[in-house]
């Protein structure tokens, strides 16, 4: 069989030599406002047997236009004409004035929530600006967090909060302000579980909002879509349908019902079927559409086999640049595009268009296989570093794949940091398990390096998932795997101890948390590290208070300020958290000292750092502090205010611990306020959300407040019954402040008996 420069899949033009696009591929206009697409145009083939399903997605787009949002399924096999059905509707949209978001399932693979970050960033100029639309600042800065993948400030109260806060502004995000809008998802089939998930809950909410989400996914059987999303299935074309594909391009002399019996009425293989016959009029049409393939794959000449064969290497979405440097550039590409081989997709980006079986003789043999995966993640690792880093999951697989596992090492890390700016510790986790296994691997000292960041970012997330004690645990252990022959603090080591004494001091183990401060003074300390020594020293100054030794505690707090003053100055988060954290320090020794008027101001110091610093959850605790600090300086209304401030944000952030804290502190306030019905509120709404945590220690507080509001109510049966449970609650906690307290409140009430 001779060679051939191909003809367009879509219309059957021959191409000459060096040709990568039809010449009939109309030239490329501007979008229109609003218009994002996720494939660049090409050459369309007809549109035949599909005209009711495009009525249909027209009218389901209509009922959109008025409000009534809708989700459709579209999905079939593949090369059933999905594609094309879509890009017929938003071609009959284009003048209606309607935002059109196209993504893919196939975008950045293998990167947690790729389709999401791709979509996003590449829409970013289409949404409106700042302080405009659905979006508040917070959810905007949700969003910018998830984009940049980057950490997340502090502890959430809840993860689940947090994840559905996410979901939220997602949600924010991508529904419209102003006209309607179409979100298309193509190759659904390939996206990732986080996404999947998301588009769900978009869906859900689609009530009333002007949107149409067209999904596109490739399915052998029942499609895995919500319950309230129309499925439209897309199957072969009838035999009618099919013979009138054909005759759009039929000659004289074409052997009309071979092509009819390869092409079985599936839509690409018939115009596969078509294009072998215009490429090879003499040779035999195969049998069957599979077979046509191959027969069109072997045609090829042999750099352009090469190149479909690194493509397939390459999986099924890559950037171009990766491709024209592993086959020498991208003149053998030409025609492999129009040819239906590959698909150009936004972003610079190349989608397999076709997948051919590889004969025997094609496989490669091992060492070729290495070395082809070597060069592909050399050439990712050569993208610009945004590129890259939203590539670390493609890195990975070809790193692995060329069996040097060590060079994954830094792209590992960077799916898991992924992982963690999507609010998913566990799969975080996991992505750490396979790193430490392949830092096991290496030589003694490059293992316990490696060994030593891992543990420390397994730290990390477990905190996020809330699970202080195995956070703990990894802290340790990264800390145990320090170099011993240091003598030198470095930052690392005292960012270690700072979070492992964080942990410890939530876990009221306060006499701990003076030992670690104390074990980081048997080092010299870099100036770089001083900033990490300072907000050691802060929390060891919290737990000094805790312990009642003011003393010492001012005397590392004048130690901690002038550490901060040493620091080198820089902007960012983590200065801002160091000084939170020192205010923070303050204002609790000023309480401890009883000079509450001036702890008001370090704590609304403290507001203002962590509204800098980004921790929603240090946030929440200083207007808790500063109610606290307002009710004990007798300035009741203010105290009410912050009270409520603070409850409102930890209700938001999911924190029931914290709302169930709040709702005591304010029915200590209406108890001094000689109002009582108020504190029985309050005390019961707290004792509800501490039954939900099984928190007995403040069980304990919470009925002695509702016994104190019963009893000046008049009604001490039941006063004297919530002090008795006070007394078991503070008893089954091992909580002796606590029990003393219901106890001093039991004698009173006798007393007055």
């Amino acid at each position: 069989m001779t060679l051939s420069s191909g003809v367009c899949l879509a219309c059957g033009t021959r191409l000459s030599p060096g040709l990568s696009t039809c010449p009939r591929t109309p030239l490329r206009r501007p979008l229109a406002e609003g218009v994002r697409r996720w494939e660049v145009g090409s050459c369309q083939p007809p549109l035949v047997g599909r005209t009711a399903l495009l009525e249909r997605l027209k009218w389901c787009a209509e009922e959109a236009r008025r409000g009534l949002g809708r989700a459709v399924w579209l999905v079939g096999p593949e090369g059933m004409g999905k594609s094309r059905l879509k890009d017929a509707l938003v071609e009959s949209l284009a003048a209606n004035r309607f935002e059109i978001w196209e993504g893919s399932g196939l975008a950045l693979p293998g990167t947690p929530a790729g389709p999401l970050l791709e979509l996003l960033e590449a829409t970013r100029g289409l949404r409106p600006v700042a302080g405009v639309g659905r979006m508040s600042s917070a959810e905007a800065e949700r969003v910018a967090h998830f984009l940049e993948g980057r950490e997340w400030q502090g502890i959430p109260a809840s993860l689940s909060a947090e994840s559905l806060a996410l979901f939220d502004a997602l949600c924010h995000a991508l529904l419209p302000h102003r006209g309607p809008r179409i979100l298309i998802l193509e190759d659904w089939r390939d996206a990732d579980p986080l996404s999947r998930a998301f588009v769900e809950v978009l869906v859900s909410r689609l009530a009333h909002t002007p949107v149409l989400v067209l999904v596109l996914e490739r399915t052998e059987g029942p499609a895995l879509a919500p319950s309230t999303a129309e499925v439209l299935e897309v199957g072969l074309l009838n035999p009618e349908d099919a013979a009138a594909l054909v005759a759009t391009r039929l000659r004289p002399d074409w052997p009309r019902e071979a092509l009819l019996r390869a092409g079985a009425g599936h839509p690409l293989h018939l115009l596969h079927a078509m294009a072998f016959h215009e490429e090879h009029p003499d040779a035999p049409l195969p049998e069957s559409g599979p077979a046509v393939l191959a027969a069109r794959f072997e045609a090829l000449s042999p750099t352009r086999r090469e190149a479909l064969h690194v493509s397939a290497v390459l999986g099924p979405c890559f950037p171009r640049p990766v491709l024209g440097a592993l086959v020498g550039g991208l003149s053998s590409l030409a025609g492999l595009e129009a040819g239906g081989w590959l698909k150009a997709v936004s972003g610079g980006r190349y989608a397999v268009g076709a997948r051919v079986p590889v004969p025997r003789e094609g496989v490669s043999s091992d060492a070729e296989g290495l070395g082809l995966h070597r060069r592909a993640a050399e050439a990712y690792e050569a993208l610009p570093e945004e590129a890259r880093r939203r590539a670390c999951a493609e890195l990975v697989r070809h790193w692995r794949a060329a069996k040097v596992p060590q060079r994954a090492l830094p792209h590992l890390l960077e799916v898991a940091g992924w992982n963690l700016a999507a609010l998913e510790p566990a799969a975080a986790l996991a992505v750490y398990r396979v790193a430490l296994e392949v830092a096991g691997s290496l030589s003694l000292e490059a293992a316990r390096k490696w060994s030593r960041v891992l543990w420390e970012r397994m730290g990390d997330a477990h905190r996020l998932a809330g699970e202080r004690a195995e956070a703990e645990s990894a802290w340790r252990i990264a800390l145990s795997l320090e170099d011993a022959r240091a003598v030198v603090a470095t930052p690392e080591r005292l960012q270690c101890l700072r979070k492992l004494a964080a942990v410890v001091l939530s876990l009221e183990r306060y006499e701990e948390v003076v030992a670690l401060s104390q074990s980081a003074g048997d080092f010299e300390a870099s100036r770089e590290a001083l900033l990490c020594w300072a907000s050691l020293d802060a929390l060891c100054v919290l737990a000094l208070c805790w312990l009642g030794r003011f003393e010492e505690a001012e005397a590392r707090l004048v130690v901690a300020r002038g550490r901060l003053l040493q620091a080198p100055y820089q902007e960012g988060p983590g200065r801002a958290s160091v000084e939170a954290a020192l205010h923070r320090a303050t204002g609790t020794l000023l309480m401890g000292q009883g000079r509450p008027g001036q702890a008001t101001v370090e704590y609304a110091a403290v507001l203002r750092w962590t509204e800098r610093a980004g921790d929603t959850w240090e946030h929440s605790t200083a207007l808790f502090n500063l109610g606290d600090a307002y009710a004990r300086a007798g300035d009741r209304e203010r105290a009410v205010h912050y009270f409520q401030l603070a409850l409102d944000l930890k209700a938001r952030m999911g924190d029931r611990g914290g709302m169930a804290y709040t709702h005591h502190g304010l029915a200590l306030l209406h108890s001094q306020a000689d109002a009582p019905e108020l504190a029985k509120e309050d005390a019961v709404r707290g004792l509800q959300l501490a039954g939900m945590l099984g928190d007995r220690k403040l069980k304990s507080l919470l009925r002695c407040a509702l016994g104190r509001a019963h009893l000046r109510l008049g009604e001490r049966e039941e006063a004297a019954r919530q002090l008795q449970l006070a007394a078991q609650d503070a008893a089954a906690a091992n909580a002796r402040p606590e029990l003393l307290q219901a106890q001093a409140a039991l004698r009173a009430l006798e007393a007055r008996r």
